[in-house]
């Protein structure tokens, strides 16, 4: 069954991912500009040079995302960017401006700009922003109303399916099943541990959907993310830094710029190396010719003699299994009269028996 894939509209022209093609590459920049614009647009730039196909940031409205009493409940993780996830929030939030001025940036350098939409009014924020491919992250999976809301954008829509049961993947998918959509297999878990990766979670939910499926992956490393292309892995999402060290939620999970490069080449290596052997390659034919054993025989034989396990050897090369007898098929040549004088120690040609 050939792999499913889905087209989505783009400022270039038709995008198709999954079937054959390489994987698309995500950089997710998320939050890791730490609310500063001109960070954003290094790490814009970052991801171009890097090889990546997608950029995607995160828009939230915070007070439309949360309870109050969790915003302003004391948030430890981040002191340098807040005290509370209220503060934390709202530090880490761009303007519309901003999000025009980084999708032209982006498109600019030939690259498919696309956010998560958190909540309602960061979606409505994001289609005024001219953003071209919805998001819907792992976190937001079970959010109904939002769900709708982007199915009705009828835009493009990647989905991960991190921390869901196999009910809510499913209503998820029959959701944004109007959609362009491509699903990502994603382990809600930062970073995963390599017990935890399950990869082979991706052709199973293929299968399962008859969709394009990649990962959006969190671990330490690259190796998981490039072993998904050999899995058919049609998209692969990892966040990008400029430093692991900075200050900000989701950096020590990233990737430098030199680390998405290097795994942008492994992925696309890799994907050279997929495919079915399922007849003899024209690559693999002088070897097999030379390599490969003939019927030969082991003493002269005269013509008319009927042919004996004890006359015959298995010998290189095989010169040509149109002409020769393989060595598979000696039991064909068994039992056999000569119909020529075969000279000792030679391959048997097809028309020497009968």
């Amino acid at each position: 069954m050939p792999a499913p894939t889905t087209v989505f509209p783009t400022p270039f022209g038709s995008l198709e991912i999954g079937g054959d093609l390489p994987p698309a590459l995500t950089a997710e920049i998320g939050l890791n500009h730490n609310g500063s614009p001109e960070l954003a647009k290094e790490l814009v730039h970052a991801a171009a040079v890097s090889g990546a196909t997608f950029v995607k940031f995160q828009k939230r409205s915070p007070a439309d995302l949360a309870v109050a009493a969790f915003l302003d409940a004391p948030f430890a993780k981040c002191p340098a960017l807040g005290r509370t996830q209220r503060e934390v929030r709202q530090r880490l939030e761009l303007s519309l401006a901003d999000y025009v001025s980084l999708r032209r940036y982006a498109e600019s350098l030939g690259l498919v700009f696309c956010a998560s939409a958190f909540d309602l009014p960061s979606l409505r924020f994001l289609l005024e922003a001219g953003v071209g491919v919805v998001k819907v992250a792992s976190h937001s999976v079970t959010n109904g109303p939002l769900l709708r809301a982007v199915a009705a954008t009828s835009l493009p829509v990647v989905c991960s399916l991190g921390g869901a049961t196999e009910t809510e993947r499913d209503a998820a998918v029959a959701s944004l099943r109007g959609n362009p959509l491509v699903l990502l297999h994603c382990v809600s878990s930062y970073p995963t541990p390599d017990g935890l990766m399950r990869l082979d979670t991706i052709p199973y939910l293929r299968e399962r959907y008859g969709l394009p499926v990649g990962l959006s992956s969190h671990e330490d490393g690259i190796e998981f993310s490039v072993a998904a292309t050999v899995l058919g892995a049609a998209v692969i999402e990892r966040h990008l830094t400029l430093d692991r060290a900075m200050a900000g939620l989701d950096h020590g999970i990233s990737l430098t710029p030199p680390e998405f490069a290097a795994m942008a080449r492994s992925v696309r290596r890799l994907h050279k190396g997929r495919g079915l052997a399922t007849g003899v390659l024209p690559e693999e034919r002088a070897a097999k010719d030379a390599y490969h054993v003939a019927v030969c025989s082991r003493q002269a034989i005269a013509k008319g003699a009927v042919l004996t396990a004890d006359m015959l050897a298995c010998k290189q090369p095989l010169t040509d299994p149109a002409r020769f007898f393989t060595g598979l098929e000696e039991g064909l040549v068994v039992g056999r009269r000569a119909l020529a004088d075969i000279p000792a120690d030679t391959p048997i040609r097809r028309e020497e028996v009968g």
